[in-house]
C-alpha cells in the first residue's frame, strides 16, 4: 500500500509531514509513503484570514490527488469540505507560546516601546495585558524567517510563537521566554497535529492506528468551543484543554474590544464542556 500525504511547503510544515510519515510506516512495516507538496493561497500571500494554509490541501484530499492531508490543527478551520473528515491526531508538542527576543532578553526584561512581532489579536490582547509599554506589528513569513528578522534587525525586537513549532523545527535553544497558561492562554489545537483523509476510505484504519487518545479528547474539546463561538484561529479566543485518564479541565479567554472573559471548567464530556465553555464567555 502506497499513501499520499499532501503538506505545505515549508519547513515546518514537510517536518510535520515526515512525522506523520514515519508513525505511519512504523504501524505498518510494508507501507509507502509519498509526499505531496500544495502550494496555498496562504503560501502565495493572496489571501488573509481562516483556512488559508488548509483549503488547497482539503481539496485535493476531497478529489483523491492525496491520501492525506497533514495540518497544524490551530490553523484547520471547524468546518471541512463534504466526506473530508479530521481522522487522526498523531501528537501533541508544548502548546505554550513563547517568545523569542533579537538579545536574548527575558519578557520582562524588554526595554519599554520594544515593538513585538505577532499578527494574533488574541496574542496581542494577552500581552498587552501583562505589559502596557509594548507595540506590536504584524510580521509574516515561516517560523524560520520570522525569527530571522528578528535576529537581523527587521524592525522587530522579539517574536511571540508557539513552543511547538520551535521544537519540531529544532529551535527551542532561542526560546528567550516560555509564558504559562495563566499568562497566555494558546490557541485552540495549538502544538497538535490533525491529519485528513475522505470519509470511509481504506486509509482510516491505519490512522486511527497512530492516533493519541488523550490529543484526540483535547483536540475534540478545543475545537467544539471554537465552533460554539463560531470563531477561529485569528480572533481573540483561546483554549487549552488537559487530559488526565477521563478527566478534561479547559482554560479558555475570549477578548472583545472591552473586556477580557475567562472560564475554568472540567468535565469527562470533551464536546460537551468545550461548548460549556464557550457558552459560559458569550453570556
Amino acid at each position: 500500500m502506497k499513501v499520499r500525504i499532501g503538506t505545505r511547503g515549508s519547513k515546518l510544515a514537510r517536518l510535520q509531514a515526515r512525522k506523520v510519515a514515519e508513525k505511519l510506516r512504523k504501524s505498518d512495516r510494508g507501507l509507502e509513503t509519498k509526499m505531496v507538496v500544495v502550494e496555498t493561497s496562504g503560501d502565495r500571500g493572496k489571501r488573509k484570514g481562516t483556512g488559508v494554509f488548509v483549503k488547497e490541501i482539503n481539496r485535493a484530499v476531497y478529489k483523491g490527488k492525496v491520501d492525506i492531508g497533514v495540518h497544524s490543527l490551530k490553523d484547520l478551520p471547524t468546518e471541512l469540505p463534504k466526506d473530508v473528515v479530521l481522522a487522526s491526531f498523531p501528537e501533541r508538542l508544548t502548546p505554550n507560546d513563547v517568545l523569542v527576543s533579537s538579545d536574548g532578553e527575558s519578557f520582562r526584561e524588554l526595554s519599554p516601546g520594544s515593538v513585538i512581532g505577532t499578527g494574533s489579536p488574541r496574542r496581542r490582547s494577552e500581552i498587552s495585558r501583562l505589559r502596557t509599554d509594548l507595540k506590536f506589528k504584524d510580521i509574516r513569513g515561516n517560523v524560520d524567517t520570522r525569527i530571522k528578522k528578528v535576529e537581523e534587525g527587521g524592525g522587530y525586537d522579539a517574536l511571540v510563537t508557539s513552543m511547538a513549532a520551535l521544537e519540531r523545527l529544532g529551535f527551542r535553544e532561542k526560546v528567550d521566554y516560555e509564558f504559562s497558561f495563566r499568562e497566555v492562554v494558546p490557541a485552540a489545537g495549538q502544538g497538535i497535529l490533525g491529519v485528513v483523509a475522505r470519509k470511509n476510505d481504506e486509509v482510516m484504519d491505519l490512522l486511527s492506528s497512530i492516533d493519541d487518545e488523550n490529543v484526540n479528547r483535547a483536540s475534540i474539546c478545543e475545537r467544539a468551543f471554537l465552533r460554539e463561538l463560531g470563531l477561529g484561529c485569528k480572533s481573540g479566543a483561546g483554549a487549552i484543554a488537559r487530559v488526565e485518564k477521563e478527566f478534561i479541565e479547559i482554560i479558555s479567554v475570549l477578548h472583545d474590544e472591552r473586556s477580557r472573559k475567562t472560564a475554568k471548567l472540567s468535565g469527562s464530556e470533551p464536546e460537551k464542556l468545550g461548548k460549556e465553555a464557550a457558552r459560559r464567555l458569550k453570556s
